[in-house]
């Protein structure tokens, strides 16, 4: 899988892609007028945009804050190391708050907004068919399950079975894991309180996780 990032503003024509063999941080720098930049192997790209929202890249105490793309296990990832501000990742199956500096998966096109306007794209080149989205998405619910409503949860699980039982995957491992997502599902449409309970939370996050590893490691 290959991908190539961006700052969505009309004006910017700097693209970096994402590697094997090298991450991409993006931060502010003040010195250059608190240009937003892409670093690349040490090689520091302006990419066309000038936020004082976005965090540098190390703060005066030495603590991180830049933001990073990079692929591990053939698999592309993107991690708030430590930014001061709220970054959000958005795709086509919604939104996931970066700022608790978790790794959250990119399977697909999206859209990182760091600081209060700056927003850079993502597109990836896809290399595999239709059972893409399945890992993007389990690792959606994964995300949202302690912090949204029960019936946001349910909705997106739902979708989760759904593709699930869509995809053209048949090994018993894949089995054990649709059945665990599905008892999952269960126990959160029998939840009539407006949050997931200790309990429905932990078996809905089991569940995901196995689901988006079982790709991971495909």
């Amino acid at each position: 899988m290959r991908a190539t990032i961006r700052a969505a503003d009309p004006e910017s024509t700097a693209t970096l892609s994402v590697t094997d063999e090298s991450a991409v941080r993006v931060y502010r720098v003040p010195e250059r007028g608190e240009a937003v930049v892409a670093d690349k192997d040490g090689t520091v790209t302006s990419l066309g945009v000038h936020d004082i929202s976005v965090s540098r890249e190390f703060d005066d105490d030495g603590e991180p804050g830049y933001i990073e793309f990079y692929k591990e296990d053939s698999q592309l990832y993107v991690q708030d190391a430590g930014s001061s501000s709220e970054t959000v990742q958005q795709n086509a199956f919604g939104e996931i708050d970066l700022s608790d500096g978790d790794p959250s998966l990119i399977t697909g096109d999206c859209t990182v907004q760091i600081g209060y306007s700056t927003a850079l794209e993502v597109e990836v080149e896809q290399s595999r068919g239709d059972d893409r989205p399945i890992p993007y998405k389990a690792d959606l619910v994964l995300k949202i399950c302690d912090v949204r409503s029960t019936n946001e949860v349910k909705s997106e699980l739902r979708e989760l079975k759904a593709m699930m039982h869509e995809a053209s995957i048949s090994d018993e491992r894949y089995r054990n894991i649709l059945a665990d997502v599905e008892t999952a599902f269960e126990n959160v449409d029998n939840t009539r309180s407006d949050e997931l309970p200790t309990e429905a939370v932990q078996k809905v996050s089991s569940a995901t996780k196995r689901a988006r590893n079982y790709f991971l490691s495909s």
